[in-house]
């Protein structure tokens, strides 16, 4: 077996970023790969874990299904999810809970079905630079494009009335910013509950052509799922789509300007997006402090005795700066090949919504840099504003001109 000795003084969880470099994780994750890669930790909420830095341990966690990520078990990092888990929230279950309520989804967000979208999410991304181009300049991308993109794609798909957004917005980005007080993102949680339970009776009483309307037409109807299961695969969905996806955009394009090489790079062959969309997402992991899971039994993990009951901390921004699974992990090269990144996890709890999410990306970033050839920021990337205390890294705002 391997070690079990734990510090007597352990790290406390999350590690700040440096300031002067706002793209890179910590450079305290290197050195823990390097010669500690799976070590005790502190969390806010004084509950340890173990931090998992290297690809190959990440990746292996992710895939042994011993390690739940059911975060009703004792021991599970209290950091990450708030409240109690709600029936139908199938990320925070193990199979077969989780199998049962991933597939009544899981049709809607296929390659294939990402694919069929792409005539729309270009029309929606035109529009959108359309009105940039002709607009008054300096502009904050963030604001006006990345964040637009994705919310009007995740509003369409679900059936929810995008004009809402501010409504149902401040009460997500509450429940990720984690700067509110325990009350604030309770009533932030209740408010998006009850929201998201008048929208799906509506759809009961009048089924629509979308993703809440076909499970509460179908599988309400038929009794697979209750209303209150719909309603949280709703809210699982829509704060999904509203956030982290715009993060990749904002982040994306971002570390393009600051690798104007890999920009010219990408204009001179647009096909490379879709490797240049992959390469974002292992350098610019918006998941900043990784994925809980907790050992439902005695587990050896990168040499490390990990008992049951035991949390851990799978930091997939590590995992991408991780040398042994990408050479040269701290250059930015869009033309690389190697494993898919860890930013949708791995194994049978990936994202659901991988595939939409890359197609966003790939869209909106390529046309982005193909529309606005003289695009580029209009202060240092290192006096931008970021979000370093959320759950979701990106930068706040970011103003650019062309």
């Amino acid at each position: 077996m391997g070690r079990t000795s734990v510090p007597a003084d352990t790290l406390s969880f999350p590690i700040s970023r440096d300031t002067g470099n706002p793209l890179d994780p910590p450079a305290l994750y290197a050195k823990l790969r390097d010669s500690d890669p799976v070590t005790r930790v502190t969390l806010p909420t004084g509950d340890q874990a173990w931090l998992v830095t290297r690809f190959e341990d990440i990746r292996a966690a992710f895939l042994d299904l011993r390690f739940s990520s059911d975060m009703t078990h004792p021991g599970y990092p209290r950091f990450y999810v708030p409240g109690e888990r709600q029936p139908g929230a199938f990320v925070a279950m193990d199979p077969p809970d989780h199998t049962r309520y991933r597939r009544t989804v899981a049709t809607w967000f296929t390659s294939r079905a990402a694919e069929k979208l792409r005539p729309w999410i270009q029309g929606i991304v035109d529009e959108l630079i359309d009105r940039l181009l002709v607009g008054p300049r300096p502009v904050d991308l963030v604001a006006s494009y990345a964040s637009l993109l994705p919310q009007m794609v995740i509003c369409e798909f679900l059936g929810v009335p995008f004009p809402d957004r501010d409504k149902f917005g401040a009460w997500i980005l509450l429940l990720i910013e984690r700067d509110g007080t325990p009350e604030e993102q309770a009533a932030a949680f209740t408010g998006l509950i009850e929201y998201m339970h008048v929208l799906v009776e509506a759809k009961e009483q009048a089924p629509t052509d979308d993703l809440l309307g076909k499970l509460a037409e179908v599988h309400i109807a038929n009794g697979e799922l209750t209303r209150q299961e719909v309603v949280v695969i709703g809210l699982m969905m829509l704060s999904a789509g509203f956030d982290t996806t715009a993060s990749s955009i904002a982040l994306g394009v971002l570390a393009l300007l600051e690798n104007p090489d890999q920009l010219e790079r990408l204009r001179a062959d647009p096909e490379l997006i879709e490797p240049a969309v992959d390469e974002i997402l292992r350098f610019q992991n918006t998941m900043q402090f990784g994925v809980g899971r907790v050992a439902a039994e005695d587990i050896e993990l990168g040499g490390q005795l990990i008992k049951a009951g035991e949390g851990v901390v799978l930091l997939t921004p590590s995992a991408g700066r991780d040398g042994t699974a990408y050479p040269e992990p701290e250059k930015f090269d869009i033309g690389r090949a190697g494993p898919d990144p860890m930013t949708f996890g791995h194994g049978i709890h990936n994202c659901v919504g991988k595939f939409l999410a890359r197609v966003e990306l790939q869209v909106a970033i390529g046309t982005l840099v193909r529309r606005a050839p003289g695009l580029r920021l209009t202060k240092p990337a290192t006096e931008l504003p970021y979000r370093d205390n959320s759950l979701v890294y990106s930068p706040r705002e970011l103003e650019v001109t062309w």
